[in-house]
């Protein structure tokens, strides 16, 4: 594995995620917001193989209270990132947990600060993981890409039990 095609997808290469003042003024209805979150982020995690945001899962976030159940049938610009946060987070975390996160980092700070951090965060170690920058060195060495897989898992590992130890099971 070459460092320079870890990032061999134009998709990876460009992943943004929508920051606040993107995020429509408006309230949206349901298939609005499906269609935003589908046109900013499907083609990211339609690579990485995860499924594409639904209705139910949108209606199982606000079951869970982690979403405001929408009003007249429309998501304000706070619901909307939120569904984006959890649509993110549920390929890590159970929705409980990504629950205690929300009201963890809505705390912390004012939720437009907060969001675009999380963008920003997710974003960076997105481009460092998939640009060989987290822990693999430019030496062309054998065995030098399952050293690259281990590191990789041991860290994914290590970061979801810092932070469920850190955050969630205090």
């Amino acid at each position: 594995m070459n460092k320079d095609s870890i990032i061999h997808d134009d998709t990876i290469k460009n992943f943004h995620i929508p920051r606040w003042n993107e995020l429509p003024t408006l309230d949206l209805y349901m298939d609005q917001v499906i269609a935003l979150i589908d046109t900013t982020l499907g083609a990211f995690f339609s690579e990485i193989g995860a499924a594409s945001l639904t209705k139910n899962m949108v209606n199982n976030y606000v079951k869970a209270k982690i979403v405001d159940a929408p009003v007249n049938k429309k998501y304000p610009k706070l619901s909307v990132a939120m569904i984006i946060v959890v649509y993110i987070l549920k390929n890590c975390y159970a929705t409980d947990e990504i629950g205690k996160l929300i009201k963890l980092g809505i705390s912390l700070e004012a939720t437009e600060i907060t969001y675009n951090r999380f963008c920003e965060a997710i974003e960076n170690a997105v481009s460092d993981v998939f640009s060989g920058r987290v822990s693999i060195c430019n030496e062309e060495i054998p065995g030098r890409d399952n050293k690259y897989l281990m590191e990789n898992f041991a860290l994914s590992f290590a970061c979801k039990v810092y932070v469920q130890r850190t955050f969630l099971f205090k």
